[in-house]
């Protein structure tokens, strides 16, 4: 069992940010939930409930159904000074939204190829997306390397509260190659590269960029006369490009650590480094126990400010913060319990994950930080 919790961190350092969840098998009928809950200091909280079925269809094809919720409820800075035009930032008004997802994905298995599709719903009061992907994985090299491409694509449309006539569509195509080694007993390591181009409306009809007089500061709110405050208008196509290199090692029958780095690019001249390490303990047979920290820090887009002058109005303008200059760190604990149900190999896996966070934003002069603290418990049952 040991070396099986191990085997799973290790398939799952393949993935960009060396996750812990459980390796899927293909052979079995698998049913799992999790809730997922995100509060932070900026008066956000986000309920996510999870349900996901899966189940082989042949001893080659697997189906897998995933159903998810996100309920979200906030009184953040930017519902404070762009949604409530008018109002007193000091008078915070929540708003509270619901989207709703469904995943069907189909797996087939060739001997050393493994082809797959999906396909995605989503679903809320003013936003509507769906698309899919499609890709597939081929071992070689006795199994010890592994090559795989997917592509996807994913058309959607933005509505805005209150305005029934307002509709502006996005699209959204993307492509991901992986090549994954086998290094030696004890290690293994992925290359990833994505490339994605974003196109159509790729602004916030609810977000407002503030306008000042010359050699003036704008008021918090979006208030005339000091103020002019305008819709955001952010390019209309956005080239993003990729790289990520991750690796992990057991140490010990016991003990294994891994590693990760990700450079991100696009035409917006926004970059970004992430940097995480994390390490993982199977102390007994039916637990497991892992820690990890994460790095992250980006430019802000060409055209961000954190307000403008009335004079000239540029073409694009945006003040969302996650566009600016910002800065982030990430702890996460992670804890795997397992139970034996029966002699044939059926089992149910408890995870809790607790991850505290914290932002810095150094050009968003409304907001210097955020502190954040997800939880997700998840339930699987494998039979």
């Amino acid at each position: 069992m040991k070396n099986a919790l191990l085997g799973v961190l290790c398939a799952a350092s393949v993935a960009l940010f060396s996750g812990h969840a459980r390796a899927q098998e293909t052979d079995k009928v698998e049913a799992s939930s999790a809730v997922y809950v995100r509060t932070d200091t900026d008066e956000t909280t986000v309920i996510t409930p999870r349900l996901e079925l899966g189940a082989p269809l042949s001893e080659e094809t697997r189906l897998d159904l995933t159903y998810s919720v996100d309920v979200w409820t906030s009184a953040s800075i930017d519902i404070r000074t762009s949604a409530s035009i008018g109002v007193d930032s000091e008078t915070p008004q929540k708003v509270t939204e619901q989207r709703d997802e469904i995943d069907v994905a189909l797996t087939h298995a060739l001997s050393d190829v493994t082809l797959g599709g999906s396909y995605r719903y989503s679903v809320e009061h003013d936003y509507e997306s769906h698309g899919g992907s499609f890709g597939g994985g081929y071992d070689f090299a006795d199994n010890s390397a592994n090559i795989s491409l997917s592509v996807r694509a994913y058309f959607d449309t933005v509505g805005r509260a209150g305005a029934p006539d307002f509709e502006e569509k996005s699209t959204l195509y993307s492509a991901r190659v992986a090549f994954t080694q086998v290094i030696d007993a004890q290690t293994v390591a992925n290359l990833v590269y994505e490339v994605g181009l974003q196109q159509g409306y790729l602004s916030s009809p609810y977000r407002f960029v503030r306008f000042a007089k010359p050699d003036s500061v704008p008021q918090s709110t979006c208030v005339a006369p000091i103020t002019l405050c305008l819709p955001e208008t952010n390019p209309d196509s956005r080239m993003r490009h990729a790289f990520a290199l991750s690796a992990r090692r057991a140490l010990t029958d016991e003990i294994s650590i891994g590693a990760n780095y990700r450079f991100y690019l696009d035409s917006w001249d926004m970059t970004s480094h992430t940097i995480g390490i994390d390490g993982a303990l199977v102390p007994a047979e039916t637990w497991l126990f892992s820690l990890g920290y994460r790095f992250y820090m980006q430019s802000s887009a060409s055209h961000f400010k954190p307000f403008y002058t009335t004079m000239p109005f540029p073409e694009t303008y945006t003040s969302d913060k996650e566009l600016s200059d910002l800065s982030s760190h990430r702890l996460e604990l992670e804890v795997m319990k397992s139970f034996e149900l029966d002699e044939l190999g059926s089992e149910l896996a408890a995870v809790l994950l607790v991850a505290p966070s914290h932002f810095i934003y150094n050009e968003f002069l409304l907001l210097d930080s955020i502190s954040a603290l997800e939880v997700t418990l998840a339930l699987e049952v494998s039979l």
